[in-house]
């Protein structure tokens, strides 16, 4: 009671309701936004609560095993599932991180499969594009093989450069620049989010943990040679790459 009567107060949403039924009655449709492992869960709650013909969606961050399961759950239902990945938002949690305008021009993948109907992937299309998205389709494999590269590996990257430089219980907080704070911000993190991407997505991150380590083996080995020059030329090479690289564009996430 006490968040739905936060939510209300401070216009992040426009109603909020007790039980799922109240919430998602005679909706034409409906967003599912919690950690990846309980939409399955959540999606079998509604079953009988959503009319025929609802449009389906979610804001997950892994989409191959997602789809293959609420699938399954709306097998021989009139309801339409399409998968979302909104790549917006930050580390922080809870309505205080709520914004008005956080999906104002966000990349949003959206994840049809090959059958589903036209007119829904264009229905969700325009939802999205109602709220300032730039939307992408691809496949739900797809999805999961570009995320893990862009967003599951430099979270976890992050994670594991927090916790290498505070290893010991020396306190060198102090000797960290705003540098560090950036490069690390993401892994502030909900643990809990994140342990659901990483099981629904655990054989793509590790191909891309495996590219990280050959990275890293590689600079270690032209530190072991004393080859400094081959060191200052693959910095060049990552500064023009990331130059380059933000001019592309980039999203939230």
């Amino acid at each position: 009671d006490a968040v739905r009567a936060q939510a209300l107060a401070v216009g992040a949403v426009d109603c909020a309701f007790a039980s799922l039924d109240e919430a998602v009655y005679d909706a034409d449709l409906v967003v599912l936004c919690t950690p990846v492992l309980t939409i399955p869960v959540l999606v079998s709650q509604l079953l009988g609560m959503l009319k025929p013909g609802c449009l389906l969606t979610d804001v997950g961050s892994t989409k191959q095993w997602l789809t293959n399961e609420i699938l399954n759950v709306l097998e021989g239902r009139s309801v339409t599932y399409i998968g979302s990945h909104p790549m917006a938002g930050s580390e922080k949690t809870g309505i205080e991180a709520s914004r008005a305008d956080l999906y104002l021009g966000a990349c949003v993948l959206v994840t049809p499969m090959r059958e589903t109907d036209a007119n829904a992937v264009a229905q969700l299309t325009t939802f999205w594009q109602s709220v300032g998205a730039i939307v992408t389709t691809v496949t739900p494999e797809e999805h999961d093989i570009i995320i893990a590269r862009t967003s599951h590996l430099p979270h976890l990257t992050a994670a594991l450069l927090m916790n290498t430089v505070d290893r010991d219980g020396r306190n060198v907080a102090p000797f960290c620049g705003p540098g560090f704070r950036d490069t690390t911000r993401i892994a502030a993190g909900s643990e809990d989010v994140w342990h659901d991407i990483v099981k629904s997505n655990a054989t793509a991150i590790r191909r891309e943990l495996d590219m990280l380590r050959r990275g890293i083996d590689s600079l270690c080995e032209q530190l072991d040679r004393k080859d400094f020059e081959a060191v200052r030329e693959w910095l060049a090479c990552c500064r023009l790459k990331r130059e380059a690289f933000c001019n592309k564009g980039q999203g939230g996430e």
